[in-house]
């Protein structure tokens, strides 16, 4: 059974039995760490309670503008979303016991309109974040949108069924997928447009020629709106919502949960595993004395194998220094080729024809390549950075698995911000008046060289052969004058372009290379503190195998019982662990 409570934080999140017995087997096993003696694991234990004891689901609904995207979040959430709608501002659905909205200022994305509203599947912990429509005239929403992702549990990507997808929509989609794996494609407005089973076959070829094996599911909120208010059930089945709450309670909901599930499971088993190591060892060497030489020789190897993970010289420390050197080569040449592109791109497009005449959209196109060649640069960055760090875990491998850390490095909404706009040209149209002048000058020069020439065959100085002469000179004059206007002008954009890319390599270089600082910091921290839990662990086993030697007869078997009763508890803790998980292979 589901019920809603409010937190310490003043949110909303759901009560199931899920969250309730995680935590308190987390609890339980934070009483055996700590009568160990292994202060240490209680900050990870009071991570992993925090994650179960907080089961909410960001799904972040995106697309470009005027899709349907509001009135399809409206449309599963039976909430009329165009009252809250603010232009240009996310709108955030949580659950509440009743309606309600508020505007808040969230420290990432500037303002929000947060709406509580008591809806089935928000009761299930669902949060859905309605980012505004984006489209190529203003690419900072498209970065704004890829900078919430990180911290989505899925994405929904809304088109309508009058156009197939264009090839900014792919590129756009491919970039969501590469920093949140689930993404569901959704086609609304069906009832508009008859033939939605075509541009649904067309997209779906779209996204395999893209190598993007999504989901597309095809709805329409005015139908769900309709069968709604007239209670009629067929149409709802027809509007195709009822399909894609399905697949988001049985695909979105049960997989985070999964997930939830199976990282407690790998929690309890590895803090249990450090505990038991001092546990086992010092069972060993009281039912046995006569082996505690031999164990406490193992656990002096076994201490050295773990202080030599701790050490600067460890095989992880160079792998991840090797990494890191190699990331930030290949992210800084990576920026550099796509801006390179940029500017090709740029420079053929000012030769076709005078720029003068569409600086203003000539600009606008120019900031939304580079926007998009900066967050394909920093999702790439997101990418490899993960993969740097599954590397790393990789020499771990003997001591099982290791954790890994977020990193959260694709955020580019504030990247370009200190760049300057693109520069106005400085060459404008020549006046009527500098046209007239350049004109008559070119024409007195006509008229005068032909006009001497013929005045030695009798003629006056003016006469047709001049004047023609003049007025081809003249249209001469003024064709060669606009032509090097339009070169210079030409030239001047080249140049604006060129000092653009400057302040933008220099930008995003610095910004990249601060990033990629902070996840070799991350990284390092993090693996620095599992090598020293493992350090901390051998140490236990080994100060226990010499202890047992030390321990009187009388409380031998004392000791023994005591040890036998925390191992018990430690397996019935996995035992019952194991029971939460969901995917093969989980527990070990």
């Amino acid at each position: 059974m589901v019920s809603a409570t409010t937190d310490v934080a003043g949110r909303t999140v759901k009560n199931t039995d899920f969250t309730e017995s995680p935590a308190e087997l987390l609890d339980e096993l934070r009483t055996l760490t700590a009568a160990a003696g292994r202060a240490d694991l209680d900050a990870r234990l009071s991570l992993a309670r925090e994650r179960v004891c907080d089961p909410r689901l960001r799904i972040v609904v995106t697309g470009e503008s005027r899709k349907g995207m509001s009135s399809l979040v409206g449309s599963i959430v039976g909430a009329d979303m165009t009252a809250v709608a603010q232009p240009g501002t996310p709108v955030v659905v949580c659950y509440g016991e009743t309606e309600s909205t508020r505007l808040v200022t969230s420290p990432g994305s500037g303002e929000v309109t947060e709406l509580a509203f008591p809806s089935g599947i928000l009761a299930d912990g669902v949060v859905f974040v309605d980012m505004p429509g984006t489209s190529g005239e203003d690419s900072g929403r498209a970065a704004s949108t890829l900078a919430t992702l990180p911290t989505a549990d899925a994405v929904l990507f809304v088109s309508d069924a009058g156009r197939e997808y264009t090839a900014p929509e792919i590129a756009y989609l491919s970039q969501i997928r590469r920093i949140c794996p689930m993404v569901i494609c959704v086609i609304n407005k069906i009832d508009v447009y008859p033939r939605w089973a075509d541009i649904q076959k067309a997209n779906r070829k779209h996204l395999n020629d893209a190598g993007l094996d999504l989901p597309l599911l095809p709805v329409s909120s005015a139908m769900r709106e309709l069968a709604t208010r007239t209670g009629d059930a067929e149409l709802d089945v027809e509007s195709g919502v009822p399909q894609l709450l399905n697949f988001l309670r049985d695909t979105v909901i049960a997989g985070a949960d999964a997930v939830a599930r199976n990282a407690v499971v790998n929690d309890v088993r590895v803090v249990s595993d450090h505990v038991a190591l001092a546990l086992n060892t010092e069972l060993d060497a009281l039912n046995d004395p006569r082996r505690s030489a031999e164990l406490v020789e193992r656990m002096c190897t076994a201490r050295d194998a773990a202080d030599r993970l701790r050490q600067r010289t460890a095989n992880w420390q160079y792998t991840l220094g090797d990494g890191v050197t190699e990331l930030v080569v290949d992210i800084e040449h990576d920026l550099r080729h796509r801006l390179r592109t940029v500017v090709r791109e740029a420079e053929a497009d000012i030769m076709k024809s005078d720029p003068a005449k569409r600086w203003a959209a000539f600009g606008s196109w120019l900031d939304g390549r580079i926007s998009e060649c900066v967050c394909d640069n920093f999702v790439m960055a997101h990418t490899r950075s993960m993969a740097l760090a599954d590397e790393v875990a990789a020499t771990f491998a003997e001591e099982g698995h290791v954790p890994l850390p977020e990193l959260h490095i694709a955020d580019t909404g504030s990247v370009l911000d200190p760049v300057q706009s693109l520069e106005a040209l400085e060459s404008g149209k020549a006046g009527i008046l500098q046209r007239v002048i350049t004109s008559m000058r070119g024409s007195y020069g006509g008229i005068l060289m032909v006009g001497v020439l013929t005045s030695l065959a009798g003629l006056a100085l003016v006469n047709p052969w001049s004047i023609g002469a003049g007025v081809l000179l003249g249209a001469n004059t003024f064709y060669e004058d606009r032509k090097a206007l339009k070169a210079r002008r030409q030239a001047e954009a080249k140049v604006a372009v060129a000092r653009l890319m400057d302040d933008v390599v220099f930008q995003v270089s610095k910004e990249s290379k601060f990033r990629l600082r902070q996840v070799q910091r991350t990284l390092r921290d993090h693996f620095t503190e599992v090598a020293g839990e493992m350090l901390r662990s051998a140490d236990e086993a080994l100060r226990a195998a010499q202890e047992a030697n030390q321990i009187h007869e009388n409380r031998r078997a004392a000791r023994m019982d005591e040890i036998q009763d925390s191992l018990s508890r430690l397996r019935q803790l996995r035992v019952r662990a194991a029971g939460f998980a969901t995917v093969p292979g989980a527990t070990r």
